[in-house]
């Protein structure tokens, strides 16, 4: 077997028959590539580079879950969601951070800050549940469901919007600063 490993990320790939390490310029990070013949990789360990996304993601998730902490008088209080301007301001700067720190193609800036959303909007829709659901009378599955369903338009879709936008402009200036780098 034969790799090529980045400089840069320490990321790796391994070459398949019939592929020159010619072929490949660099890294999608940018970073220059190595080759080697043989690599020490633990068979379910992480590379460098998915703990890197890992964190991005998990940091813009915290930034997201910030206007709910501020902003939310009572848990069943969804309106605040659509009644201050900074948690519009702050899904987006999540989906900014976890794009700039993870890195990546244009893509990957919109899936971080979408994960970003689902992440903090589960983790507000799981406590959310759990406070209420002591206050319903036996509800039924179509019950849960539908409940799910409308949380997750406020707590999910509508964050993830602004935070795929940060992705996107997050990942745009990330690939600015590594060209003027």
């Amino acid at each position: 077997m034969a790799y090529l490993v980045c400089k840069k990320c320490a990321g790796y790939y391994e070459l398949r028959e019939g592929e020159s390490p010619k072929d490949f310029d660099k890294c999608q990070c940018g970073g220059s590539l190595r080759y080697v013949e043989t690599i020490n990789v633990k068979k379910f360990g992480l590379s460098s580079k998915n703990m890197i996304r890992i964190s991005g993601v998990l940091f813009g998730a915290s930034i997201i879950l910030i206007p709910y902490y501020l902003f939310s008088p009572i848990p069943s209080s969804a309106s605040f969601v659509l009644n201050h301007i900074d948690s519009f301001i702050l899904w987006s700067t999540g989906g900014f951070a976890a794009a700039l720190i993870a890195g990546g193609k244009i893509i990957n800036g919109a899936s971080n800050g979408l994960y970003s959303a689902i992440i903090s909007g589960l983790i507000v829709i799981i406590i959310f549940y759990l406070l209420l659901v002591n206050s319903f009378n036996n509800p039924s599955f179509t019950d849960n469901i539908a409940f799910f369903a409308a949380l997750s338009v406020i707590y999910i879709l509508i964050p993830a919007i602004f935070s795929i936008i940060g992705g996107l402009i997050g990942i745009s200036i990330r690939k600015g600063l590594n060209k003027l780098i």
